[in-house]
């Protein structure tokens, strides 16, 4: 919980940051320095990294609400007041 807790906070950060720079930077076909280079490599593997994040945490939540949908199959099935006793 804690794991996916402060995923999202990165997330979150993240998505603020993009937005900012989105809105202050427009790409263009001009040369850079290679300072500009390697923050446009940074930020790109950020990207990468942060899907990757999201996609794990996603696999993550569905196995999770599979095994609790099941326990609590199970659970309605053992309380079922209609079964017969053994």
């Amino acid at each position: 919980m804690r794991l996916l807790i402060w995923h999202m906070k990165k997330i979150l950060k993240f998505l603020k940051m993009i937005q900012l720079n989105h809105f202050n930077s427009i790409e263009s076909n001009e040369l850079k320095s290679i300072d500009e280079l390697k923050a446009l490599r940074i930020r790109k593997q950020r990207i990468e990294n942060d899907k990757k994040a999201r996609k794990y945490i996603l696999d993550i939540n569905q196995r999770y609400r599979l095994m609790t949908d099941k326990k609590s199959k199970h659970l309605f099935k053992k309380m079922n007041p209609f079964r017969k006793a053994a």
